[in-house]
């Protein structure tokens, strides 16, 4: 987990545990309850976790992409060449048997 996410996650947290603080002392008639409080910190923090989570995971899979992609462009580069020096090969092959037809039936 990068700083950034464990910054946001703090936020996070704080955050939710002063808008529940703030939002249950609006009521007069209850006080207000802890447990409450702990439980929007959780579910608010499992969040943050499962979208970090989350985030990894499609990066990993980016990355796993972008090393297939590179993989496949040298493959294809590799593949160019080989077809190129085959296509050569064959050109001379096609020009020598043209040149000796043309040797043969003029000689």
């Amino acid at each position: 987990m990068e700083t950034r996410d464990t910054i946001f996650l703090v936020v996070m947290v704080l955050s939710s545990f002063l808008l529940s603080f703030e939002w249950l002392r609006r009521f007069e008639y209850t006080p207000t309850n802890p447990l409450i409080i702990l439980s929007v910190m959780v579910l608010v923090g499992t969040l943050a976790i499962m979208i970090i989570s989350v985030n990894n995971k499609l990066q990993e899979l980016e990355d796993k992409m972008e090393a297939k992609d590179r993989t496949f462009k040298v493959n294809m580069e590799n593949n160019e060449i080989k077809i190129e020096e085959r296509m050569n090969e064959l050109s001379s092959k096609v020009d020598n048997a043209i040149y000796e037809f043309n040797r043969r039936k003029y000689h």
